[in-house]
């Protein structure tokens, strides 16, 4: 049998924090000796896993962290997701750009602006309506439609795209929408399963 060319994973995450694992640790959990996905490193090809764990200082600048020899970028800051270590990844591709918040409660924001400054798309995390439409414990995790279009505004996003729909969040689209469009006028949609977005 055929064994198929060598693959190289490159794991970039959140340093740890209190009952949370680094990314170092987690990947150890799930492909190290004994862990749950040991076999991956076996099966078909082989497989070896290049792991970055990345600081949570919300005073540290947006750095990059990862260059392809094709020439993607990926660039990362810290962000905030109440005790949950956090940290937003812009990828660059030629003078194109898309930017991922990742879970973000308004701690993080500042930061968030600032990586995604003049992106082409944002992919802003939306999981609660504004206040006091989400229950409260929420808002020390995820941050309100209205802050996100002030982001988007800020940052000069192009394109926003909103993604981890709760139930809630889904039922109110038009509302959520309404309430970017006070900062923010730009292109709004909401995330599909299988949705395909051409970045331009």
């Amino acid at each position: 049998m055929m064994q198929e060319d060598p693959v190289h994973l490159v794991l970039i995450g959140p340093v740890g924090k209190g009952d949370y694992p680094s990314t170092t640790r987690f990947a150890e959990l799930l492909l190290g000796q004994g862990g749950a996905w040991t076999y991956v490193k076996t099966f078909g090809a082989p497989v070896t896993l290049e792991v970055k764990d990345l600081p949570i200082d919300l005073a540290r600048a947006p750095t990059q962290v990862l260059e392809t020899a094709d020439g993607i970028k990926v660039l990362t800051v810290a962000t905030h997701h109440g005790e949950a270590p956090a940290v937003g990844y812009r990828i660059e591709y030629g003078n194109k750009s898309v930017t991922f918040s990742g879970d973000i409660d308004p701690q993080g924001l500042e930061n968030l602006t600032k990586l995604a400054k003049d992106t082409d798309l944002l992919v802003f995390n939306c999981a609660v309506l504004d206040p006091p439409g989400s229950p409260a414990e929420l808002y020390t995790r995820h941050s309100p439609p209205k802050r996100i279009g002030e982001v988007a505004k800020a940052a000069g996003a192009r394109h926003l795209i909103l993604s981890h729909i709760p139930p809630l969040v889904d039922k109110a689209r038009a509302e959520v929408t309404a309430s970017i469009h006070v900062a923010d006028q730009g292109a709004v949609q909401i995330a599909e399963d299988k949705m395909r977005v051409t970045v331009e």
